[in-house]
């Protein structure tokens, strides 16, 4: 009788699953030991305890009828909550078939289905982002073209004078949907490639960018000024870093503030063996600081002052975060807006590598 009762216990520890025994009162007469790693519960502390202080209270209900319905074995999903606060999930497995009058009890087992929750969580969230995108993407694919065409039927009885007009008019509305169409393509291509590890020209990277939009309407009368702090070789994405700088610098362009008799834009970067920092400030219109924590959110725009889809902002953070970096961002309205931007150096990754290339190489 005590060999088999090892034999079992050996069986509940070897599993890698919680395994409980309570008895008829639910209360916890055993714990296997992976109690301690998964919910980071002593199992001797659990001992004793009733079975459904385990369970956060709203869920306790929904724990209790699986457990009182378990004359037969029953399956079900349960959400806990870790020592240390963490949410877990489980795969409940229920049976009261327990081969011992003394216990008279029932026999949990709770298998970890955490890291598969948290997968089906952020499918679904991806899915409720692709369905927004897909909405407001359409939506403002046609307004360009609603508009031309809407410019058309005026011309056709329109006087021969007023015919430039609306060609500029149709002009620019066929060029905020180029815009469009150019930006829903760069975020594109930023969510489909793999992240590359090469080495980047900081410097080179943003004066090629800021030679680009002194061509911009607005640019005129902006001042570009450039401090790039001399580092060590700078180690990341040419195409998403590239993404980054145009986009925020774009950014500061298009919401520049012409009432201004002098306006600027200041990029400092500064650069160590562990992270890249670039500082873009503008003395432009700014943001109101009720719109701050929807800024980076895709197609928000806090004002009609200038011409923008709504999408710069949100490309900036989303291809920032897929490098394992963060931006910040303070403004004030009618002041101006500063950016601050981290990104990782790759360097040290890429050293390994080839130190690692060089080691595989020399074994041979």
């Amino acid at each position: 009788m005590i060999k088999s009762e090892n034999l079992l216990q050996e069986l509940f520890e070897d599993s890698g699953a919680v395994v409980l025994i309570t008895d008829e009162h639910y209360n916890i007469r055993y714990s296997s030991v992976a109690i301690q790693s998964i919910l980071g519960l002593e199992p001797i502390a659990v001992a004793g305890k009733n079975v459904f202080e385990l369970a956060p209270p709203a869920k306790r209900d929904r724990w209790r009828e699986c457990l009182e319905n378990g004359g037969n074995s029953k399956r079900a999903e349960i959400h806990l909550v870790s020592a240390s606060g963490d949410d877990l999930y489980f795969m409940v497995s229920v049976s009261n078939h327990i081969a011992n009058h003394e216990i008279r009890g029932m026999v949990i087992i709770l298998h970890d289905i955490t890291e598969q929750k948290r997968q089906h969580f952020q499918l679904e969230r991806e899915n409720e982002h692709l369905d927004h995108f897909i909405f407001k993407t359409t939506h403002d694919l046609r307004s360009p073209i609603h508009s031309v065409m809407g410019i058309l039927s005026l011309m056709e009885g329109a006087a021969e004078e007023d015919r430039a007009m609306y060609l500029r008019m149709a002009r620019n509305s066929l060029v905020k949907l180029e815009t469009l169409i150019d930006e829903v393509d760069k975020l594109y291509k930023v969510d489909k490639m793999a992240v590359a590890n090469e080495e980047i020209d900081v410097r080179n990277l943003l004066e090629g960018e800021i030679a680009l939009l002194k061509n911009h309407p607005r640019a005129k009368n902006i001042s570009f000024e450039l401090d790039c702090k001399i580092g060590p070789a700078v180690f990341s994405d040419p195409l998403r870093s590239k993404t980054i700088f145009g986009n925020i610098l774009s950014n500061a362009v298009k919401y520049s503030d012409e009432r201004k008799a002098l306006s600027f834009i200041r990029v400092e970067t500064y650069a160590n063996d562990h992270e890249l920092v670039v500082t873009v400030a503008d003395n432009g219109i700014g943001i109101g600081q009720e719109y701050m924590t929807r800024i980076f959110d895709i197609f928000f725009r806090a004002t009609s002052e200038a011409s923008g889809t709504g999408l710069g902002l949100h490309i900036v953070k989303d291809t920032i975060e897929r490098l394992n970096g963060k931006i910040e961002a303070q403004s004030q309205l009618g002041v101006g807006t500063r950016f601050k931007i981290y990104l990782p150096n790759l360097s040290l990754q890429k050293n390994e590598a080839v130190l690692s290339v060089n080691e595989k190489n020399t074994a041979l």
